[in-house]
């Protein structure tokens, strides 16, 4: 488990800024992984090389950002978070408080509609915007109007967005907003890329007697970036350690000399929306029908309440098999299975005919997610047993197979 945690320590390290879009994280990232990839000794697709470049539009937050209520400035990542869509803006403004009728009645809608909010810093509960299934276009035109917006949330979770809007925008937690407002300041200056450019990491090992067969193994490295040099997300449960169980993967493959041929792919920009996989599966090194099954693995901190598998309740073939080795053997408590889900880089393969499961470790263990708190050391706790129930069923496809 050594290596293991130094490659989750890796990827997590400050340099690494979140392994985002802001001080080229995602491509120190990507680097890195190239390098384990060679020194396990797996080969760049004939012709092809280890990285295949795409691009993408993406929000950044490249420099730090100020949000001051009356005297006091919030902590960023701690107190408050930029929306992920948010504009540039620097002002100061009075506070107008939404009412929560407005999200669910059209006469408080109305009304609203009528107030002047040019000067204001509007602030509205995320639980009310929940309310208004659809928003009217005019509530969301209005909104934009004030100066800014802030948007109160019990849990500050920060995600990637493809869009910027022309307003500043702030998720703040809703106990850190004081009784009395008498005015709020701000500052913040996103970076909008139409095109920024990224890359998938990919390497494979020549199968010995169906080298025209492929497993693929994929996982993404890619995480939220950083605001500024003020905080970074440093993603270990998601998914440093998905990419360390796919290198582990990767270099026992690499001792057994495999009858089919093996892809280990690390994918970019799965938090912006699987950016990365479905321009694999628009752009593949080879035949898409020629792959016999896909693993994703996304997800590997925890595991004390077992593993789910997503398209288990699809593939069901493979499930049975997969849960018979578990049954046999006692790796991981529990293998539960879902339906199809749009929710890992698993979802373009399964929608183009590549029959595919995606596997993440279920536990209580590891709260932590999209903030900045879900760092190393992680609990790890089913990590072995979900390699050695993998990598057991890897073999158990190809002998099936033949």
């Amino acid at each position: 488990m050594k290596a293991v945690e130094k490659n989750i320590k890796t990827l997590c390290a400050k340099n690494m800024r979140g392994r985002g879009y802001t001080f080229n994280g995602d491509k120190k990232a990507a680097a890195f992984i190239t390098q384990e990839f060679k020194d396990i000794g797996l080969n760049p697709y004939p012709d092809k090389g280890y990285i295949q470049n795409f691009e993408m539009p993406v929000n950044t937050f490249p420099t730090n950002i100020s949000l001051k209520i009356n005297d006091s400035f919030l902590k960023v990542g701690v107190d408050f978070l930029p929306a992920t869509d948010s504009g540039t803006g620097k002002a100061e403004g009075d506070v107008y408080y939404i009412p929560s009728d407005v999200f669910n009645k059209d006469d408080a809608l109305a009304e609203f509609l009528k107030v002047d909010l040019s000067n204001k810093i509007v602030i509205y509960d995320q639980e009310d915007e929940k309310n208004r299934i659809t928003w009217d276009r005019a509530l969301m035109t209005k909104i934009l109007q004030a100066q800014a917006s802030i948007v109160l949330f019990d849990k500050l979770t920060f995600s990637i967005a493809r869009w910027q809007v022309p307003q500043p925008r702030f998720y703040i937690l809703r106990e850190k907003l004081p009784a009395d407002i008498e005015k709020i300041s701000f500052s913040i200056q996103p970076k909008f890329y139409e095109e920024y450019t990224s890359q998938n990491v990919i390497s494979y090992i020549k199968g010995k007697t169906h080298p025209d067969k492929y497993l693929v193994f994929t996982a993404h490295y890619d995480h939220l970036g950083s605001i500024g040099k003020q905080i970074y997300f440093p993603g270990a449960n998601d998914n440093a350690s998905g990419v360390a169980l796919l290198l582990e993967i990767a270099k026992y493959y690499k001792s057994t000399n495999p009858d089919y041929s093996i892809v280990f792919i690390a994918f970019g920009a799965e938090e912006a929306g699987l950016i990365g996989s479905r321009h694999y599966v628009e752009h593949p090194f080879f035949p898409l029908d020629k792959i016999d099954f896909l693993i994703n693995l996304d997800l590997f901190g925890s595991g004390e309440e077992g593993m789910m598998a997503v398209n288990g309740a699809v593939f069901t073939k493979q499930y049975q098999l997969l849960t018979s080795i578990n049954d046999q053997n006692k790796y991981l408590p529990e293998i539960k299975k879902r339906g199809k889900a749009a929710n890992s880089d698993h979802y373009y393969f399964s929608e183009n005919g590549v029959p595919s499961f995606f596997f993440y470790l279920m536990g209580a263990s590891w709260p932590h997610y999209h903030d900045i708190n879900d760092d190393q050391p992680l609990p790890l706790s089913g990590f072995k047993g979900a390699y050695k129930l993998i990598t057991t069923f890897g073999n158990e496809l190809q002998t099936s197979s033949k």
